[in-house]
């Protein structure tokens, strides 16, 4: 019985010391078929709300390998693409988030 409030308490304490983020964007994972070429992607975010003292950037997230990443910005309705990169061991697209 103990331990299940403790659980609570630890689970409350994680929840209250995330930070709250008005930044609201999407990710898109691009995949060019390219003739003798090993399969290359990019990323793309596009931002439709962001915060007033946050900066974002697109994110190509590659398993096993260094991910790539596109230049901050903090434009809303723009999209920003990484470069391409080839995924060996597989990637997805992600975005991360910033202050200014």
């Amino acid at each position: 019985m103990m331990f299940a409030g403790l659980m609570v308490l630890s689970a409350g304490v994680a929840l209250a010391a995330a930070p709250a983020s008005a930044t609201t964007c999407s990710t898109t994972l691009h995949r060019e078929d390219a003739p003798f070429a090993p399969d290359p992607f990019r990323a793309s975010a596009s931002c439709s709300d962001i915060d007033y003292d946050d900066k974002v950037r697109a994110k190509l997230d590659r398993n096993n390998y260094p991910d790539v990443h596109s230049v901050w910005f903090s434009t809303e309705d723009t999209t920003r693409y990484t470069d391409w990169r080839t995924c060996l061991a597989g990637c997805d697209a992600d975005y991360e988030v910033g202050r200014r």
